[in-house]
Parts: structure tokens; C-alpha cells; sequence
């Protein structure tokens, strides 16, 4: 017994190694992604002296962080950011774990019930930065995604409901049947992943830099790459849901698009469509699913 546990603790430990390899990975190469199809959308050609095309960039970038000095003062100050990579991990379970046979089976429970603690993550980070502008930032990021939680968390019992199953391995992905909820998902994306036109704990223009303002070097990397395993992560399940598991990409590659062409909203609007708009509309699709 004890060696078979010991066994499984192995694999468990390897596997978690895996998993924070293939996020960093996914994380470094996505913001290269993202920089050339930006440069593209306005006419230019991106990050392209570093290597073949700009190809190691995002190392650059990573390891200049990693190297820069910084002063802490307060244990918390530190631990917060790295705790906001470690919720990013343990969402991520679902999507690459495959010792842990109960997240997979629960899939979908699984994340319904981690995601809220991101929630707290964001708005600790705001408040250990001491900074005003910071907390405003922490306070406008955690509202906007416990508003647009609820409608997502409802929407995902639905299509649980739909497929009578927790696992999203029993999906097959019936997306035009269900494109209504579809469009309004990708909407609550923008707004969870913090993305254009809703990135409002970023509005550079009343909040400088939002809740980040005050983090430097290493610290800014943990907060950067904890933002991007969080984009990664929500548009694997977008596409679990709705498209097939091997259209993650697809998803990524829209929510960079829409950050080059669409402008930021004001806050009160995007909360007021939230409370008034979205409620209403998912009333309607629960009629229409029951």
C-alpha cells in the first residue's frame, strides 16, 4: 500500500511539475502572439530583433524582471502575488491533471468551485500595494467579476443540465443549438479575463495602472503571467463548452483581436448591462432550456 502511495505521489508531483511548465510556456508564447497580431492590427510589425522574428522576446522580457532589485517590506506584499499564480495553477488542474481522476470526472464542479477565489486574489493584490489607485483598481476588478460571475456560474449549470454530466470529456459540443448562450459567454469572457473594452482595473486614464501600479520586477511577473494562465485557462473552457477541445487558439486569438479594435466602456455601463441586460437574458434562456 504504502508503495503504490508512494508511487502515485511521484506521479502527482511530476505531473504538477508539467503543468506550471506548460502554463509558463503557454503564457510566454501567448504574449508573443498577442504582440504581433496587435502590431499587425495597427500597421506595424511587433517585437521582431530578438532571435527569429522576435521569437525570444518574451524570455528577454521575463528574465529582465526576474533581475531587476526591489525592496520588500511586508511578507504580504510579496506572498500575494505568488498566491495569485498558485490559484491560476490550481485552476489549471482541470485542463492537464490526469492523476487527479476526480477533477476530471467533476470537471466543471471543479471550477465553479475555485474560480470565486480568484476574485479575492485580485482585490488582496490592490489592497497590499497600499496605494489608492491600487485599491480602487483591486475594488473595480473583484465588483465586475462577482457581477458577471453569477450570470456565467448560471450558464455553466445549464449546459451541465444540458449534457447531464460534470465531466466536460461528455460534451459534444452542440454549439449552434446553443448560440445564443454562446455570444453572451463571450462577452462574460472579456469581462473575467479583464480583456478590452472591460479592463476597467487597468483604466490607465483615472487609475494610472490599476491594482498593479505598485509591484516591480519578479513580483510584476508573477501578477503578468498569473493574468495570461487565467486568459489560457478561460479560453480552454470557452471552447470545452461550446467548440471542442482543440479550439482553444481560436478564442485567444479573438480576444487579442478585439483588444486592438475596440475601445474601453465606461464602468457603470458595463455594470448597468450586467444587472439589467444579462439577467434578463439569461431568464429568457432558462425558459428556453427548460
Amino acid at each position: 500500500m504504502l508503495g503504490i502511495l508512494g508511487l502515485f505521489l511521484i506521479r502527482f508531483f511530476i505531473e504538477l511539475l508539467i503543468l506550471v511548465m506548460m502554463v509558463f510556456l503557454s503564457v510566454c508564447f501567448l504574449t508573443l502572439l498577442e504582440r504581433k497580431i496587435l502590431g499587425y492590427v495597427q500597421n506595424r510589425k511587433g517585437p521582431t530583433k530578438v532571435l527569429m522574428m522576435g521569437l525570444l522576446q518574451p524570455v528577454v522580457g521575463g528574465g529582465k524582471l526576474i533581475l531587476k532589485s526591489m525592496l520588500i517590506e511586508k511578507v504580504y506584499y510579496f506572498f500575494i502575488p505568488f498566491f495569485s499564480i498558485v490559484v491560476m495553477s490550481l485552476l489549471s488542474m482541470s485542463m492537464w491533471f490526469f492523476s487527479a481522476s476526480v477533477v476530471l470526472n467533476n470537471a466543471i464542479f471543479y471550477i465553479l468551485m475555485m474560480s470565486p477565489i480568484v476574485v479575492y486574489v485580485l482585490f488582496m493584490l490592490g489592497w497590499s500595494s497600499e496605494n489608492v489607485y491600487g485599491v480602487l483598481g483591486g475594488l473595480r476588478s473583484s465588483s465586475q467579476m462577482v457581477a458577471y460571475e453569477i450570470i456565467m456560474f448560471f450558464m455553466m449549470i445549464l449546459i451541465v443540465i444540458y449534457y447531464s454530466s460534470w465531466n466536460s470529456m461528455d460534451y459534444n459540443f452542440s454549439c449552434w443549438y446553443i448560440l445564443d448562450l454562446f455570444i453572451i459567454w463571450l462577452l462574460i469572457l472579456l469581462v473575467e479575463t479583464n480583456r478590452s473594452p472591460y479592463d476597467f482595473a487597468e483604466g490607465e486614464s483615472e487609475l494610472v495602472s490599476g491594482y498593479n501600479i505598485e509591484y516591480m520586477g519578479v513580483l510584476f511577473a508573477y501578477m503578468f503571467i498569473a493574468e495570461y494562465g487565467m486568459l489560457v485557462f478561460f479560453s480552454w473552457v470557452t471552447s470545452v463548452l461550446f467548440l471542442g477541445y482543440y479550439n482553444l487558439w481560436v478564442i485567444l486569438i479573438f480576444l487579442i483581436v478585439v483588444r486592438g479594435f475596440i475601445p474601453r466602456s465606461r464602468y457603470d455601463i458595463s455594470m448597468s448591462n450586467c444587472w439589467k441586460f444579462m439577467s434578463m437574458i439569461l431568464s429568457f434562456l432558462m425558459f428556453k432550456f427548460f
